[in-house]
C-alpha cells in the first residue's frame, strides 16, 4: 500500500501513489444570539460574586429565594412575572458576608449552609432514625418554611459513629445545605436543631460594580461571558443608585457589544426624570420610566419595582431589528407581568422620548407598553437614537468577529481576503432576505454594501498586516407614527373604487 489516503502536504507522500490533501474551506459567517441577559442583584440566596447560570425559571428561583424564604427583595421581584430566554445574575453581599451553621448533638456533626447569609438563621436541620435501620446511623432532613412554602434537604443513613466508614455526605443537589462533616465519633440525638451566626455584610457600591476591566466582582464579572448582550440590576437604593446605573453603562461601553438598561429613583416628577438621564448619555443605554407595579408570587401584593428589567426581557426576546416599543398583542403579552404604572406621563411621554427615556405606557384596549426603543444618546445624537441601530449593528458585528477569527493571521493574499467577503456577503445576503419573508421576527437590513477592497486598503495597510472591509448597511426604522390621510364628504369625487 502507497499510505494513507488523506496526508497534510506534498513531502508527507514518499511513496508513489494518489494522495488527497485537504484544503481549508472558506470561512462562514454564524450568527451569535441575542437573548442572554446579565443580572447583578441582592437576594436571600444564591452562590455570592460569583457567575450564575440557571438552567430554567425553576432553577432561577432556588438559586435566588428557594421556597419558605422571603420573597420580598427587589432582585428575586425584579425577576419574576416575565420571560428570560437565558439570565445570568451575580449575587451581590458584603465582605464580611457567612453562612449560617448548626452543630448537631454535643459537637457530633457541623452542618454548613450553602450559602452566606441571614436567611440561613431559618434553616432548620432535623435528626431522626436513619433509613437503613442501623442504631448507630441517622437521617438528616434541612428545611426553611414561610410564607412562600417549604424547602427539604433530605440525607439519609449518615454514620458518624465511629463505627465502621464514616460517610461522606453528597450535598451536589442539595438548595439548602452545603457540607455535613464529623466533628467527632458519635451519633446526635434525634431532634431539630436551628441553624446560626449567618451575616450578609453591608453591602456598598463597590459590591455591585467591581473594578471595570478587572473581572472581580458585581457588573464587572460580566466581562467574562461574551454571550451576555443585556445587562441590568435590581434596586440598589438612593445612595448606590449612581454608581450602579454608571458602571453598568460603562461596562456596555467598555465591551462594545451590549446595552445597559438602567432605572432611575422611584416617584420622579418628569423634570426629576430629565435631569437623571442626562448622567447617562450613551449609544448603549436604555433608561426606563416609571416604576410599575407588578402582584407578587406569595400573597398577591401589589409590588412596585424597576422597569429596566421588563424592557431588558422584551429586548430579549424580540430579534435585534424589532423596536421594544413594538405595540403587537405578542409584546403586549410580554408585559402582562405589569398591573399598573407609578405614574402616567401622559403628554410628558413625548418629552421623555426627545430626551431619551423609554417610557412605559398604557395601552387603551389594555396592558401596556413602551411608547419608544430609544436610547439615552437620543436628544444628543438623534441619528443613533434608536436601540435597534446599536442592536442589528451589534448582532452583525459579533457575529463577524466570533466566526473569521481562524483567519487571524492567515497569509494576506487577495485569495484570503475575498473569502472574508464572500462570507460576508453570504451573511448580509441572509438578512436582507429576512426583510422580505419574516422582518417581525428575524433580524434583517433592507440593503448593504461592500466597497471594492483595493478602495480602502492602501498597500501600507496592507504590509502593515492591516485588511479594512468596508460594510454599509441600511436598517429598518421603526414605523413610529401612522398617518391615514383621508377625505370625505358628499361632494368627494373618487377616482380608485374599491
Amino acid at each position: 500500500m502507497p499510505g494513507p489516503v488523506y496526508v497534510t502536504s506534498v513531502s508527507a507522500a514518499r511513496r508513489h501513489g494518489v494522495f488527497a490533501i485537504e484544503r481549508t474551506p472558506p470561512p462562514s459567517i454564524r450568527a451569535i444570539g441575542t437573548g442572554v441577559c446579565g443580572m447583578v442583584l441582592q437576594s436571600p440566596w444564591g452562590p455570592d460574586q460569583a457567575l450564575t447560570t440557571p438552567s430554567g425559571l425553576k432553577d432561577l428561583y432556588d438559586t435566588i429565594a428557594p421556597a419558605g424564604m422571603d420573597r420580598t427583595w427587589s432582585g428575586y421581584l425584579s425577576l419574576i412575572r416575565k420571560a428570560w430566554p437565558t439570565i445570568k445574575l451575580v449575587r451581590v453581599l458584603g465582605p464580611t458576608a457567612a453562612p449560617a451553621t448548626c452543630t448537631l448533638g454535643s459537637g457530633v456533626a457541623l452542618v454548613t449552609a450553602k450559602c452566606k447569609g441571614t436567611a440561613g438563621n431559618s434553616l432548620l436541620a432535623t435528626v431522626s432514625y436513619a433509613s437503613d435501620g442501623d442504631p448507630n446511623h441517622f437521617d438528616l432532613v434541612v428545611t426553611v418554611a414561610g410564607a412562600s412554602g417549604i424547602t427539604s434537604d433530605t440525607m439519609k443513613s449518615i454514620n458518624f459513629s465511629g463505627n465502621g466508614t464514616d460517610s461522606v455526605v453528597d450535598t451536589k443537589k442539595a438548595l439548602l445545605t452545603g457540607s455535613v462533616r464529623r466533628a467527632a465519633a458519635g451519633r446526635p440525638l434525634n431532634g431539630t436543631y436551628a441553624f446560626s451566626n449567618a451575616t450578609d455584610g453591608t453591602v456598598n457600591a463597590g459590591a455591585y460594580t467591581g473594578t471595570q476591566g478587572a473581572n472581580d466582582r458585581g457588573v464587572a464579572l460580566f466581562e467574562s461571558d461574551g454571550s451576555i448582550r443585556k445587562v441590568f440590576s435590581d434596586d440598589p437604593g438612593a445612595a448606590m443608585r449612581p454608581a450602579v446605573n454608571g458602571a453598568l453603562r460603562g461596562h456596555a461601553e467598555s465591551l462594545g457589544d451590549r446595552v445597559a438598561f438602567l432605572n432611575g429613583p422611584q416617584a420622579q416628577s418628569l423634570a426629576d426624570v430629565k435631569a437623571d438621564v442626562a448622567n447617562y448619555r450613551s449609544v448603549r443605554a436604555v433608561y426606563t420610566d416609571p416604576w410599575v407595579f407588578i402582584v407578587d408570587d406569595v400573597d398577591g401584593t401589589k409590588r412596585l419595582v424597576p422597569s429596566a428589567p421588563f424592557a431588558a426581557s422584551v429586548a430579549a426576546q424580540l430579534s435585534p431589528s424589532t423596536s421594544i416599543a413594538w405595540k403587537d398583542p405578542k409584546v403586549i403579552a410580554m408585559l402582562s407581568g405589569i398591573v399598573d404604572l407609578e405614574a402616567d406621563r401622559g403628554a410628558g411621554t413625548a418629552d421623555n422620548t426627545d430626551n431619551g427615556v423609554a417610557t412605559f405606557i398604557r395601552e387603551e384596549n389594555g396592558g401596556f407598553s413602551i411608547e419608544a426603543g430609544v436610547l439615552t444618546v437620543a436628544p444628543l445624537d438623534p441619528a443613533r437614537r434608536n436601540l435597534t441601530r446599536t442592536q442589528t449593528g451589534d448582532y452583525i458585528a459579533v457575529s463577524f468577529q466570533r466566526s473569521v477569527r481562524p483567519s487571524v493571521d492567515a497569509p494576506s493574499v487577495p485569495l484570503n481576503h475575498d473569502g472574508l467577503v464572500l462570507a460576508l456577503e453570504v451573511f448580509m445576503d441572509a438578512m436582507k432576505r429576512n426583510a422580505k419573508t419574516d422582518p417581525n421576527n428575524l433580524p434583517h437590513v433592507i440593503n448593504y454594501g461592500i466597497a471594492p477592497l483595493d478602495t480602502v486598503n492602501s498597500d501600507s495597510d496592507l504590509e502593515n498586516g492591516l485588511l479594512f472591509i468596508p460594510l454599509d448597511a441600511k436598517m429598518s426604522p421603526a414605523q413610529e407614527k401612522i398617518f391615514l390621510s383621508v377625505r370625505f364628504g358628499e361632494n368627494v369625487q373618487v377616482k380608485h373604487e374599491a
